[in-house]
């Protein structure tokens, strides 16, 4: 049984822009579905843009059936609509953003931005959404949908973050953190990491979501 953990907070000022979606498939709970997007900062709407990423992606999905969620087709077309919503609301920004469907032996989504999806299992470590490109971004109407799949085999752990996850940590301690046996301990050691001291508070808005098959997942190479 998969489990699953997620925690957000803003970085340092009163507005988090950051959203996320975690939610199982309402036809098929042994499938799960994320979607992780990190307003643009320094532009006014990138929270909206965010949000609305994310509430695109959730309708979108939800008219899909779950076989669907494995087609690359299917996320190059969800992040289309996801782009055009977003820049067709005038208020709104730009935003980077993840979705992805996880299944306890196969992952399937789409990427745009510096947002990131980390993959541990038994056969090394892969940064799922390596290829993706942040510019343009969306909300431009021209956002490039990289998919990307995998089928790991059990026990796996992945990690979905924002940029103020993986930047401020670096991607060797969050590798080591994501080895952790538990995922409380794994999503406390990223808290901890990103944190500045004396303050407590974050640098940039932070958001990690962990999925887990089960087992010894954290100890895996």
């Amino acid at each position: 049984m998969i489990r699953t953990l997620s925690f957000t907070e803003a970085g340092g000022h009163p507005t988090n822009e950051d959203a996320l979606v975690v939610s199982q498939h309402p036809n098929d709970p042994t499938a799960w579905v994320c979607f992780v997007a990190d307003g643009q900062g320094g532009q006014p709407g990138g929270g909206r843009a965010a949000q609305l990423a994310c509430l695109t992606a959730t309708a979108y999905f939800e008219q899909a059936s779950p076989e669907r969620l494995h087609e690359g087709h299917f996320w190059s077309s969800l992040l289309r609509a996801v782009d055009e919503a977003v820049q067709a609301d005038s208020p709104a920004g730009f935003t980077t953003f993840v979705g992805l469907c996880v299944t306890n032996n196969r992952v399937a989504g789409v990427s745009s931005g510096d947002s990131a999806a980390l993959m541990l299992s038994a056969a090394g470590v892969a940064d799922l959404t390596a290829g993706q490109r942040k510019n343009l971004p969306v909300g431009s109407g021209m956002a490039t949908a990289v998919t990307f799949s995998a089928t790991p085999n059990p026990p796996w752990r992945l990690l979905v973050m924002t940029d103020g996850v993986w930047k401020y940590v670096g991607w060797e301690r969050v590798i080591d953190a994501a080895r952790r046996e538990h995922e409380t301990e794994t999503v406390a050691e990223l808290q901890r990491a990103a944190r500045l001291p004396g303050s407590g508070l974050f640098q940039d808005d932070f958001t990690i979501v962990l999925f887990d098959s089960g087992g010894r997942a954290g100890t895996a190479g």
